[in-house]
Formats: C-alpha cells, structure tokens, sequence
C-alpha cells in the first residue's frame, strides 16, 4: 500500500508510481494552451501542444486497464481456489480503486474538450479552431503529432 505525501490518498496499483497521477495534472498545467476556459477550440499549434498530455492521460489509461485485468483474473483464481471473502477482500478492493481511478482517468480526455473515438480507442479526436471535433484534429496513440481533420469513418 502506498500514501500519496501531497493528498494523503491510498494509492493501490500494480507497477503505478503515486506520482503518474500528479504528472498528468502538472503537465496539463503546464500546456498554457490559449482555449476559452468553456468552449474548447484549438488551433493547430495549441492542439501539438496536448500531445504529451495526450500520451500520459492515455498511458495511464493502458496501465489501469492491465492492472484491472490481472486483478480480475487473480480475484477469479482466489474464487476458484474457495479462498474465504476475508482473503479476498484486499483485491477486491484494490480492483475498486483502479476501476474507479480508470473512470477519473478517463475524464480527462473530456475535460480537454477532446473525444475518445467508440471505434478505434488508440485515437483522440480534439476540436477545432471552431470548437467542433468536425473540423479539428485527431492524434493516434504512439504518435508524435495530431492530424488536420478527423478521419473518415470516425464517430465523435
């Protein structure tokens, strides 16, 4: 168990650093993007700025979905093994913790005024200059820049 020093938060995880969390917040201050505070809209230089962002958000996003699929699989084996609820609990909890820390993660897309698409989850649609996702940008995870205009077949 760990205890994040700045919030005081129990902080669970397989292979999770009490400081990826903070990163992703201190990078996400750090953008000085010059978006109205409510209507998202980027242009294109402001949109390469998320792309560090954009990386971080989305690994943390990779690293919970592991960590949540090693939880269940151990959780099942302690079921299967007819392991007492009091043995169990401890990773069902932490299961808890990275689902629910998944979701929070997760939001952050949102709150950049971006979009996961439902269809390819490795690619993030950010707005336009307009504020539209119709005539903005899109980044593929992995890459190191976003692209003019949202590709064909994508569902914002």
């Amino acid at each position: 168990m760990t205890v994040c020093a700045e919030t005081g938060a129990v902080l669970f995880g397989l292979g999770f650093h009490p400081s990826e969390s903070h990163r992703i917040r201190l990078l996400r201050e750090s953008l000085e993007l010059e978006a109205p505070p409510m209507k998202f809209s980027y242009d294109h230089n402001n949109a390469s700025k998320l792309v560090p962002l954009l990386e971080a958000i989305f690994n943390e996003v990779a690293d919970r979905r592991r960590s949540i699929r090693e939880l269940e699989r151990t959780l099942k084996a302690m079921k299967l093994e007819g392991r007492p609820s009091t043995t169990t609990g401890p990773v069902v909890a932490r299961l808890a913790t990275q689902r629910r820390e998944l979701r929070l993660t997760s939001k952050e897309f949102e709150r950049l005024g971006c979009a996961v698409d439902e269809h390819n989850p490795n690619r993030v649609f950010i707005p336009g200059a307009t504020g539209g996702l119709e005539g903005g940008y899109h980044w593929q995870a992995g890459e190191s820049t976003v692209k003019n205009v949202a590709p064909e077949h994508s569902t914002f």
